[in-house]
């Protein structure tokens, strides 16, 4: 970060020195932007923004650049011809197929250029995670080899699925695509260049076989319009109507008042005769917002003789001077003809444009610099050099951890917070299998009945928790599950409440060879397994779930100690511990299991809690059962079901103080 904040600070001394008055623009020596003493006070800011290029940070900081836009064949490379000095590929129709990225960089060594592929795009036209930058062939040290290597270059991004060095030296053979978002980026440096970047994108079009490739052709220029930082050098062909040229309304689109927008009006020697004076009002600024140069570049004929940037010039100048009206125009208007007008005018917004961004630049720096001091820390330590120890070291902290959720660790992320509400599932889905008794005769009229819990151990009675939001629906009577022929020999039916009719009746239906008033136990057990048997699917779902939980919560403590760390550790660690898991349910699903055939056989050892309940029911059912002349002994209304448990406390209290009064050995009836 302080490297950067330096960097920044030692371009504004140096800038701060440089006030010499730039050279004339007629100086034979000047080569566009190339000449050095033209770019003397601006050769410490160039040389900031290229090493930002030479870094990489194109791809996330708005470095200022210039983008030049056009209609198809307005003249866009010619025009980067005239302001670079180099010779891009000319053909007839479409020449530029995918971004070309100029990259200049003054040197005092001989002038030399390397070509490499930026690629964004994958074969299949995805976007790459990362870009790569891939070199194509040697460096250059004569000019003349550019142009073949460029169109070299553009025909491999044009098939992405062959390898680049293919296209270096091997005969042309068709393309796969005939557009591409990857680019061309020549780095050239030289004492004759000047540290520059500029961006000439393919041309927009209408039309054509296909409408895929006029979309990217328009969202490639749109990528660079959007930026606040890229200058819009539009190119307008005098030859075709302004108003068939749709360039200058998408450069509107992104700089309305066009404060970075230069447009160049290309070719004016094939302007009809006549029709000079409706190109004009553009160049005295009659005409859009957007101030307005005009250029003649050589044609292909003059190209192909080989006519040097100096000559050019020369015959540019000579063209505006005697060409009417061009040459009858006032002499602040004659300022806005010819390359090297516009030359200066682009130098001097690229100049103001990056003196306007290096705070923000700075800014943004400071604030990759601080994300990637936070991705650091967030990398695990360097390797030990003891990998076993290390390891150990890592499964003592990781079983330290899982241990600490067993105990219990207090927060929502906390193992026994995440698994209360399941259990309080479990719990009341239980209680809800309770069998609904009602201590009266069916023939006796009665308002609802009463569903009792078991009593706690002090003989109080709580209903409430299956009316609570968590209760399940109103108790049905379940069938008796313990086998068709056995539920047909004793007379069980079904029902939501069970009177003493109903009762009696099952019980006399099962009586075989047995005494008076004697029924046999398979009436008992009848009773006890239609709820019984109704606990499967409660503990199941418990089960189920709870091992979803303990997962859950231990791969994640998998995650923490072990997912910074490469070649597949995590998932060897999760793959064991899922492993581990997997054998631990399979043995506890087993004793859940057992247990459940355990409750399905009625017996007991522990007979005094059996007899305390036993005798705190027959209370209670006694006590409902001797009410009052009409049989009620209590109105029980619906939901007020905690009226029995008023009722027990009340028997309790009358029994326990019956001997002060002198009766003794009394039970409830």
């Amino acid at each position: 970060m302080s490297k950067n904040s330096s960097l920044l600070g030692s371009f504004q001394k140096k800038n701060k020195k440089q006030n010499s008055s730039p050279p004339s623009p007629d100086s034979p020596h000047a080569v566009g932007l190339s000449d050095p003493q033209y770019a003397a006070r601006r050769k410490s800011m160039f040389e900031f923004l290229n090493r930002m290029h030479a870094l990489g940070l194109d791809v996330n900081l708005d470095i200022p650049t210039i983008a030049a836009i056009g209609w198809q064949s307005a003249g866009k490379s010619s025009l980067i011809e005239a302001i670079s000095g180099i010779t891009l590929p000319r053909a007839s129709g479409t020449c530029t197929r995918c971004p070309t990225e100029c990259q200049l960089a003054y040197s005092d060594d001989p002038w030399t250029c390397t070509v490499s592929l930026q690629l964004n795009t994958a074969a299949d036209g995805s976007a790459l995670a990362n870009s790569q930058k891939i070199p194509f062939g040697h460096p250059i040290t004569n000019k003349s080899e550019v142009t073949e290597r460029v169109r070299r270059a553009q025909r491999a991004i044009l098939s992405p699925s062959t390898p680049p060095d293919v296209f270096l030296s091997g005969a042309d053979t068709d393309t796969e695509r005939s557009f591409s978002a990857n680019r061309i980026v020549l780095h050239i440096t030289g004492p004759d260049v000047a540290d520059l970047t500029f961006i000439d994108l393919p041309g927009l079009f209408v039309g054509g076989d296909e409408e895929r490739d006029m979309q990217l052709v328009r969202d490639l220029a749109i990528s660079y319009l959007k930026k606040p930082s890229c200058i819009i050098l539009l190119t307008v062909a005098c030859e075709t109507d302004f108003v068939n040229q749709g360039a200058h309304k998408l450069a509107q689109e992104y700089d309305p008042h066009g404060d970075r927008t230069v447009g160049v009006l290309t070719k004016p020697d094939r302007i009809p005769a006549t029709e000079e004076e409706l190109w004009l009002p553009y160049i005295r600024g009659e005409r859009e917002g957007t101030t307005w140069f005009c250029v003649k570049c050589p044609d292909s004929e003059a190209i192909k003789s080989g006519v040097t940037w100096e000559d050019a010039r020369q015959e540019e100048s000579s063209w505006f001077s005697s060409r009417a009206p061009w040459s009858t125009l006032e002499e602040e208007f004659k300022q806005k003809l010819g390359t090297v007008h516009l030359t200066r005018r682009l130098s001097d917004m690229l100049y103001n444009l990056i003196i306007e961004r290096l705070p923000h630049i700075e800014h943004e720096l400071n604030e990759h610099l601080e994300k990637v001091d936070r991705d650091l820390k967030d990398l695990p330590p360097p390797p030990s050099s003891t990998p076993l120890s290390e390891v150990l070291r890592l499964i003592t902290k990781f079983t330290g951890e899982v241990k600490v959720q067993g105990v219990g660790v207090p927060g929502r992320d906390g193992l026994l917070h995440q698994i209360k509400q399941p259990q309080d599932y479990f719990r009341v889905a239980i209680r809800g299998t309770a069998p609904c008794f009602v201590p009266q005769f069916r023939k006796r009229p009665v308002s609802n009945g009463i569903r009792l819990d078991s009593p706690d151990s002090d003989g109080h009675y709580d209903n409430n928790s299956v009316n609570d939001k968590m209760a399940p629906p109103p108790h049905i009577f379940p069938p008796f599950l313990i086998g068709e022929e056995n539920s047909d020999e004793i007379g069980l039916t079904d029902g939501e409440e069970k009177f003493i009719d109903d009762v009696l009746e099952t019980a006399e239906c099962a009586v075989t060879r047995e005494l008076p008033n004697n029924y046999p136990f398979i009436v008992q057990k009848g009773y006890i397994l239609a709820f019984v048997d109704k606990w499967d699917e409660p503990a199941q779902t418990l089960f189920t779930t709870l091992v979803e939980k303990v997962k859950e919560a231990t791969l994640r403590i998998v995650h923490i100690h072990f997912g910074n760390y490469a070649h597949g550790f995590k998932q060897r660690v999760s793959n064991i511990v899922i492993t581990h898991l997997d054998q631990c349910s399979k043995e506890t699903l087993k004793r859940i299991e057992c247990l459940l055939k355990v409750e399905r056989e009625p017996s007991t050892r522990n007979t005094d809690y059996f007899k305390n309940y036993r005798r705190k029911f027959l209370g209670l059912y006694s006590g409902l059962f001797h009410g009052d002349s009409n049989g009620h002994f209590i109105e029980y209304d619906q939901g007020r079901t905690d009226k029995s448990s008023e009722f027990s406390r009340a028997l309790d209290t009358i029994m326990s103080n019956l001997p002060r009064i002198g009766f003794r050995n009394l039970k409830p009836p």
